[in-house]
């Protein structure tokens, strides 16, 4: 039950999501050149102008993909979840029967670490769009948060079809709790002065396993 769960949220959420390829070369243009821009204006600052201007792409093209810079700032997360998600496959398909538990415990931590670094595109994407008040940008918050946890059930199953989380866990609710710890994290980390606050996914996955264990 809890798999078809899981597989019907993954197909919701893909057809809330644009069509994408990580391989066709004006995507990631696309993608690349609004990371520097954000890294370098900040979110608020940079504008479809400013992506047409250095991508060298047409209007047109920007607009095949998104229709507003807030939708493509949510498609840049859903994005980076999607490409985690591909590494997370290769490697647990490359450490079964090779790998210690460790490993692949460390492996099943991936999905819910936040990058460190406050100043990572992804986070200030994050923050940015938490700040507005829009209901349009609700909802692509809304669509990367099912994204994520469809994601994360995902991970959560196949962690315990290998053997590294217990087959006791309840997916959909280890993935929900997992969510809204990194979702603290992500403002954490940026609101933090020193490594020293800084809070160990790792910490966070045990915890959560022994209370819901």
């Amino acid at each position: 039950m809890k798999n078809d769960t899981s597989s019907y949220l993954i197909r919701k959420v893909q057809k809330m999501s644009n069509p994408t390829s990580h391989d066709n070369p004006s995507f990631q243009n696309i993608l690349i050149t609004t990371e520097e821009l954000i890294l370098e204006k900040g979110c608020r600052n940079t504008t479809l102008k400013d992506i047409i201007e250095r991508t060298g792409l047409s209007k047109g093209a920007i607009y095949h993909y998104v229709a507003s810079k807030d939708e493509l700032y949510g498609l840049i997360l859903k994005t980076k979840i999607e490409q985690m998600n591909e590494k997370f496959n290769q490697l647990i398909t490359q450490s079964i029967g090779t790998a210690p538990d460790a490993g692949r415990f460390g492996m099943a931590t991936q999905y819910f670490h936040s990058r460190q670094n406050p100043n990572d595109a992804g986070n200030l994407i994050f923050v940015y769009l938490l700040s507005q008040d829009d209901e349009k940008v609700k909802s692509i918050l809304k669509s990367v948060y099912q994204y994520s946890k469809a994601t994360g059930v995902q991970w959560i199953e196949l962690g315990q079809q290998n053997g590294v989380i217990p087959p006791t866990i309840d997916a959909e609710k280890m993935a929900t709790l997992f969510m809204t710890f990194s979702y603290g994290l992500r403002v954490t980390q940026i609101l933090s002065s020193s490594d020293e606050e800084q809070i160990a996914t790792s910490d966070i996955f045990k915890l959560l396993i022994k209370t819901l264990s």
